[in-house]
């Protein structure tokens, strides 16, 4: 349209001579854009697959076992430190294991660090890439020195 050469004067001569605004499109790629182009392009059967630069969260901490008392004050503690150093989204709802991994992949957060009774018993977390469904058992000291990008 000519909405925005009216407002800055961008006229041309026509054929009789006359200035005429010039009609203009205007193509902006706004935020709501790109998220929609990243959910077509970045996703599988199982749900999204965020890039780590634009993920809403850099890990999705489940906590299996929500129910054992002991469990989940471990998981909690650990929510508590992991997340002074990274933005993560705590899955401490009392649901079966299996709910709980399903709306992980459908929600797509790039790394999933589980807390259940096994790996509490060896002191280790299980951090597992939502991109190629690798998993790792990993000292939680480790994950909260260095992370969880690099283990991959």
């Amino acid at each position: 349209g000519t909405k925005f050469s009216e407002g800055l004067g961008l006229n041309f001569k026509n054929e009789e001579g006359k200035d005429v605004p010039v009609i203009m499109g205007s193509y902006g790629i706004g935020l709501g854009r790109v998220m929609g182009a990243v959910v077509e392009v970045l996703s599988d059967e199982k749900g999204l697959l965020w890039p780590a630069s634009i993920a809403p969260f850099e890990a999705h901490l489940i906590i299996v076992d929500s129910k054992d008392g002991e469990i989940r004050a471990e998981a909690d503690s650990f929510y508590e430190k992991l997340s002074k150093k990274f933005e993560v989204l705590y899955d401490d709802r009392d649901l079966r294991a299996g709910e709980k991994f399903a709306d992980a992949e459908l929600i797509g957060i790039p790394y999933s660090l589980i807390i259940s009774k096994k790996t509490e018993s060896e002191g280790k977390i299980e951090v597992k890439e939502r991109k190629s469904g690798k998993s790792v058992l990993v000292e939680k000291n480790k994950v909260l020195s260095e992370g969880f990008s690099k283990l991959f």
